[in-house]
C-alpha cells in the first residue's frame, strides 16, 4: 500500500476506542480477521476494499471502509465488550460518513502514481524524453539499472544531461565476518557545474 494512502488512515485501536465498552485487543483480532480472512464468513469484501480496509504493520491502520466492517462486526454481535453498550456511535459513525472522501483521495493517489509509473516507463525506454528537473537519483538509477544492469556503475545522458550511477562497497575490516553491503550513488551536475543527488 502506498505511503500517501496509509497517511489518510487512522490507527486502528484508535477507531476501536470509539465503541463503548469494548475489548480492544480481541477487537482489533476480530477487525483483521475479517478483513483479510472474511471471517466470519457472512462477511464479503472486495479485494479492492480488502486493500484500503486494513493495513497490517507495527501500527495496525485502518480507513473508513474498515470503520464500517468494525461496526457491522458490533452490531452482529461479533466484538467482545465488557457490558452491553448503546447502539448509537456517532464518533464512529463520523468516521464512517468519511469514506466517500477517503475513497477519492485514494483515486487521486492512483492516479497519480499510474501517472509516475507510465512517465517512468517512457524515460527508460527513450531518456532523452526526461526533462531536467525530472532528474533524481531515483529517476537515475532506474534508467541505468534498466538499461544497464541492476550491477552497473556507468554514465548515461537523461535529459541531456551527463548522469552517473555507481556502486559504493565499503572496506571491511578482515575480522568483519559479514560483509558490508554496498550502496548505489547517483548524481549529475546542474547547468552551474555543481554536483547534485547522492554524495559519496
Amino acid at each position: 500500500m502506498l505511503w500517501e494512502i496509509r497517511a489518510r488512515m487512522k490507527p486502528a485501536l484508535s477507531i476501536i476506542d470509539l465503541i463503548p465498552h469494548v475489548h480492544r485487543t480481541p477487537a482489533l483480532a476480530a477487525l483483521r480477521r475479517a478483513v483479510l480472512e472474511g471471517r466470519p464468513a457472512t462477511f464479503r469484501l472486495s479485494a479492492e476494499d480488502r486493500e484500503l480496509a486494513f493495513h497490517d504493520a507495527a501500527v495496525q491502520l485502518t480507513s473508513p471502509i474498515g470503520a464500517r466492517v468494525l461496526k457491522t462486526l458490533y452490531l452482529g454481535g461479533h466484538l467482545k465488550v465488557k457490558k452491553p453498550g448503546p447502539k448509537p456511535l456517532p464518533a464512529l459513525d463520523a468516521y464512517i460518513a468519511t469514506e466517500a472522501a477517503f475513497r477519492a483521495e485514494v483515486d487521486v493517489i492512483l492516479a497519480a502514481e499510474d501517472a509516475r509509473r507510465t512517465r517512468l516507463a517512457a524515460i527508460v525506454a527513450d531518456p532523452g524524453l526526461a526533462r531536467p528537473d525530472e532528474l533524481s537519483p531515483y529517476l537515475i538509477d532506474k534508467v541505468i539499472a534498466a538499461r544497464l544492469g541492476h550491477d552497473a556503475s556507468a554514465e548515461m545522458q537523461i535529459a541531456g544531461v551527463r548522469c552517473f550511477r555507481a556502486l559504493i562497497h565499503p572496506e571491511a575490516a578482515e575480522s568483519d565476518r559479514l560483509r558490508a553491503e554496498g550502496r548505489v550513488v547517483c548524481w549529475w551536475h546542474d547547468a552551474a557545474g555543481n554536483r547534485q543527488g547522492d554524495q559519496a
